[in-house]
């Protein structure tokens, strides 16, 4: 009969488990247990704490801009609204939502001027 498991190699495993074989083979165990040698094969060699050497996680989230903040909004932002749109099966909506500004058929022809004025419809439209 073979028995397999596995355990967390420490100090106090390894004195338990002297014991059990000191047991199992007929010998008393020591008054003192005498301290295992803790060794490990090739295989069983310790694994690098990937988060040791990073620096410390900020506590502090970023700062979200505000709606109000006075920063452009990018193209990129505007996309990924529209793109929400798009996949929520509103692409007519959308088309319409576009040709408010200068006809448009894509993002594109939209001026970067009406991006604040579009990214208040697309939100508005998502809902």
């Amino acid at each position: 009969m073979q028995i397999t498991f596995t355990m967390e190699l420490n100090q106090k495993t390894l004195d338990a488990l002297q014991v059990l074989v000191n047991t199992v083979n007929g010998e008393s165990a020591p008054e003192e247990p005498t301290p295992a040698k803790l060794t490990r094969s090739k295989a069983q060699k310790p694994k690098a704490d990937p988060l040791a050497d990073s620096p410390e996680l900020d506590p502090e989230p970023a700062s979200v801009p505000k709606e109000d903040d006075d920063t452009p909004i990018t193209m990129t932002e505007v996309r990924a609204e529209a793109l929400k749109l798009s996949k929520a099966g509103k692409q007519s909506t959308l088309k319409e939502i576009f040709a408010k500004y200068d006809n448009a058929t894509k993002l594109s022809d939209i001026s970067e001027n009406s991006y604040p004025a579009l990214m208040t419809d697309l939100r508005s439209a998502n809902g």
